[in-house]
């Protein structure tokens, strides 16, 4: 729940009638006893668990399938640290710090797994409306990203209307680099940086403010005696949390692996900001309800395409549209 004085429009789960408007939908026996206890969790806290939300049987092909990218490279993207996106060749896909980018385009186990049902019970709920996932990424290990809420850094059309989804590859142990957070943390004041901006340009904005924020929100969070939790899941488990709430990667101190796939969704009414600037935005409908669309792929229709619809593709990759800044030749061969 954004603080009193935000100049975004929030979704209703984080307006400040939430509780409220909440009751009135189980009342009206719009939502089920189980939906309505995911969603007041989610209002409270600014997370809900969704134990089991796929199958351990799920989990275990989706990462045997993300291990076979290195067959037929050429279709991903893939990025380790912040270099430049590249292909997952075997050298990429060793690193500690590989993941795959928007791996949704060309997976229907990992679409299965992002949609699941009790992901998009709450995400239907949550947005009223269809669901976009607009952005997908898999980890083989724990980021330890500092502390941070995604609109910093995922910018959609309206900053507070977007929603995360994580979901375990693997059962997670302690000090591998779990997910932490401040329960409750959605409900900071913005942070705004300059132009009243509640993303962070760097060309712009510069590095000082970047290192004011991410100290704000921990030192606010603490302030207001937040408790700062774990997520130590079960493989197939998900947790899915609120744009505004401050997380981030907890150190890794055993080197075992995280495996996991992260997505971003917006409602299918909100735009990712690459829509302005890629003249191939399009959602991809996928499922009843669902969409999605990405950065890096041509997800229009074409040739066969329009007329079978998803049918003609299933068994054939995309080739990404756009591949970012590129390495230089020899990091490439490289790599």
């Amino acid at each position: 729940m954004p603080g009193k004085e935000t100049i975004f429009e929030p979704l209703w789960i984080d307006a400040p009638n939430a509780k409220a408007v909440l009751q009135d939908k189980r009342k009206a026996g719009e939502l089920s006893q189980e939906l309505h206890d995911r969603i007041a969790h989610l209002i409270e806290f600014g997370w809900v668990v969704i134990p089991n939300a796929i199958s351990a049987e799920h989990a275990d092909r989706l990462s045997r399938e993300i291990d076979e990218v290195v067959e037929h490279p050429e279709y991903f993207i893939a990025r380790r640290g912040r270099e430049a996106y590249l292909h997952p060749r075997r050298e990429v896909y060793d690193d500690p710090t590989f993941r795959l980018i928007d791996y949704h385009v060309n997976s229907k186990l990992a679409r299965e797994a992002i949609f699941t049902r009790g992901i998009a019970e709450v995400l239907h709920s949550s947005f009223e409306t269809g669901i976009n996932a607009f952005q997908c990424l898999t980890f083989h290990y724990g980021s330890q990203q500092a502390m941070h809420q995604d609109g910093s850094y995922v910018v959609v059309s309206k900053p507070l209307q977007f929603m995360a989804s994580w979901i375990a590859l693997e059962d997670v142990t302690p000090g591998s680099g779990e997910l932490a957070y401040y329960s409750g943390s959605h409900r900071l004041d913005d942070f705004l940086f300059p132009e009243n901006s509640k993303s962070w340009n760097p060309g712009r904005h510069g590095n000082e403010i970047h290192r004011e924020y991410l100290d704000s929100l921990v030192a606010r969070s603490e302030q207001a005696h937040m408790q700062r939790d774990t997520f130590l899941p079960k493989k197939g488990d998900a947790l899915i949390w609120a744009s505004d709430l401050v997380h981030g990667g907890n150190k890794i101190t055993n080197n075992r692996t995280r495996r996991s796939i992260v997505t971003h969704y917006c409602p299918e009414n909100v735009d990712p900001k690459f829509k302005t600037f890629t003249d191939y935005f399009y959602r991809e409908h996928v499922a009843e309800g669902c969409f999605i669309s990405s950065r890096h792929y041509d997800l229009r229709p074409r040739g066969l395409d329009r007329l079978l619809g998803r049918l003609a593709k299933t068994h054939r990759y995309r080739r990404p549209a756009f591949m970012g800044k590129q390495a230089p030749d020899a990091d490439r061969k490289k790599a």
